[in-house]
């Protein structure tokens, strides 16, 4: 999600929207979020939306949420955080690739004009015999292996950072910022059905519902103690 710049409004008729928004009912935690979510969508307040939430809801696309109202917050549903254990296999298989491009490097130096007449014979599609035969087959495994590296390492980054930026947002410390992957820790997420008066961009006003994901990560031991972070918008669907 972009971060433009901050929507500098009248103050006044900004609280009065929460206010009124904020009126409709519900728990009071999610109230507060959706409110600030909602509204931070109206007025295009990117920046606000990049610190709650990392879906949208575009008044362009989705429309604007009018008023709402929380129908039901679903049970908390906690999985441990894999992040620490991520991070450490992301350091190990990132000294496997350095140690591998050494290797193949070495061997490329060492075989450098064979290599290059080896290359050469493959674009003219001919065939090669004897130790420039060897040379090719070795060339081509040690191709074979950094393609398969490469994909080994993509694979490790993505499942090792997976839940690392919903994290970061939840976690959120711009006076004492932290390594969210130096910590165990868990994810904690529920659905929040909502109903609600949105103003599609053509056309009249509708009753739309929907059913949202939020998500709070928690990081065990930080400076002695569990760090709670705050629920974060991660998800969204129109409800059946």
């Amino acid at each position: 999600m972009s971060r433009p710049n901050t929507f500098r409004g009248p103050i006044f008729p900004v609280l009065m929207l929460i206010v009124v928004m904020t009126a409709c009912g519900g728990n009071a935690d999610e109230q507060t979020l959706f409110s600030k979510y909602f509204l931070s969508s109206k007025i295009g307040d990117n920046l606000t939306l990049a610190n709650i939430a990392t879906v949208s809801f575009n008044p362009t696309t989705d429309g604007q949420m009018l008023s709402f109202s929380i129908k039901l917050v679903g049970e908390d549903k906690t999985t441990p955080l894999s992040l620490k254990a991520g991070a450490e296999e992301i350091r190990k298989v990132v000294a496997a690739e350095i140690e591998f491009t050494k290797s193949k490097k070495a061997f490329q130096d060492a075989n450098d004009a064979a290599i290059e007449k080896v290359v050469k014979a493959e674009g003219k599609n001919q065939k090669l015999t004897g130790k420039d035969l060897e040379i090719q087959k070795a060339w081509t495994k040690w191709r074979d292996d950094a393609k398969a590296m490469s994909q080994k390492v993509s694979d490790v980054r993505k499942r090792g950072n997976e839940n690392r930026p919903i994290v970061e947002i939840s976690i959120v410390d711009q006076r004492n910022p932290i390594d969210v992957t130096a910590y165990d820790g868990e994810m904690t997420t529920k659905e929040v059905t909502i109903e609600g008066r949105v103003k599609p961009p053509t056309g009249d006003t509708v009753t739309k519902n929907y059913i949202f994901t939020m998500q709070r990560a928690t990081l065990k031991n930080v400076e002695g103690k569990d760090k709670v972070g705050q629920w974060v918008i991660t998800g969204r669907r129109e409800a059946e």
